[in-house]
């Protein structure tokens, strides 16, 4: 179903922009994590995707959709380039994927392999302004890092709403976790926001924007801090409120702009029937294991994928 397709694409693109977006946290404790890891470098991390939604209609289901993506990310932060060896299992559909993303001044690029390595795309973004500097965001651990005299007031904003909640052992050394909520008015830079609101509007062929998505709801989060080396070794998302959010407000503004249009033969259906349509997302969360920290050197992308990436705009069009 072409609709579903889309619902999909968005919601995975969500996981991906929100989990990497980043948060403050807890006030003495992270300030001094995050000056730590001013002094990284590099690291790896390992990572848990987990999403999974049903459509149904009147009570009756139309359709179940599960997606899991796990695997490493090398990165780079020094020379802003990662490596990812993902594997994905999405409806029931299992591949693996190589990537390289590299920010090179103001265009990033992002290198993507589903054979092994075989063949590559390549598909290049331009960033600006506040997007660049947001992206610069993501190889500093979604800004964590970076902390100015505005964010380390927004660190002592939400420091309020963390607990500390036990310890776990995370890749082989003890941490302690603490968890809170972080509100999307407390996103240290709008990036996040731009690509959600892009992702949906290009998705679903809607015209949100920031203000549309004020309501959607706070994200808990779980922070693990190395007891050892106070480096910050674990990052968790529960998503799954915050997507049900940001669904149910799409699909309202996407039905309304549907029916002052009198249906759209795009999608095959009327706006009536998607009205009885329901999406219920119950699980959506990321989890990051953060390690070899300093110990995965320069990460630097093959001559030969540079050489033979096709790039995604020359492809023909999926059918």
């Amino acid at each position: 179903m072409k609709y579903a397709k889309r619902i999909l694409a968005v919601l995975l693109v969500l996981v991906l922009v929100f989990g990497l977006s980043g948060c403050t946290a807890f006030e003495t404790k992270m300030a001094k994590a995050a000056n730590k890891m001013k002094k990284v470098d590099n690291f790896r991390s390992d990572v848990s995707m987990v999403m999974a939604l049903d459509m149904n209609m009147l009570g009756m289901s139309l359709m179940d959709m599960a997606m899991e993506i796990t695997g490493t990310l090398d990165i780079d932060k020094d020379h802003g380039v990662m490596k990812g060896d993902l594997h994905l299992d999405m409806m029931d559909e299992k591949s693996d994927v190589l990537l390289y993303v590299e920010q090179d001044g103001d265009l990033v690029r992002t290198y993507s392999s589903n054979d092994g390595g075989e063949t590559w795309t390549l598909k290049e973004q331009p960033l600006d302004g506040e997007n660049s500097a947001g992206f610069t965001g993501l190889f500093d651990i979604g800004g964590i890092t970076d902390l100015d005299k505005d964010k380390l007031q927004q660190l002592k904003a939400i420091a309020e709403t963390f607990e500390e909640i036990g310890t776990e052992e995370v890749k082989g050394s003890e941490a302690t976790l603490y968890r809170g909520k972080l509100s999307m008015n407390d996103v240290q830079d709008r990036t996040a926001l731009v690509m959600l609101l892009d992702q949906l509007n290009e998705q679903m062929g809607t015209e949100l924007t920031e203000e549309d998505l004020a309501g959607i709801s706070d994200m808990p989060v779980i922070i693990g801090i190395d007891n050892q080396s106070g480096l910050i070794t674990r990052l968790a998302f529960d998503m799954t409120d915050m997507m049900q959010s940001v669904v149910g407000i799409a699909m309202e503004i996407y039905l309304t702009q549907m029916m002052e249009a009198e249906g759209s033969a795009d999608v095959g259906i009327d706006a009536a029937t998607l009205r009885m349509m329901k999406i219920n997302v119950s699980e959506c969360s990321l989890v990051a294991d953060l390690y070899d920290f300093n110990a995965v050197g320069d990460v630097v992308i093959p001559d030969s994928v540079r050489s033979s990436a096709v790039p995604v705009d020359s492809l023909p069009a999926a059918s």
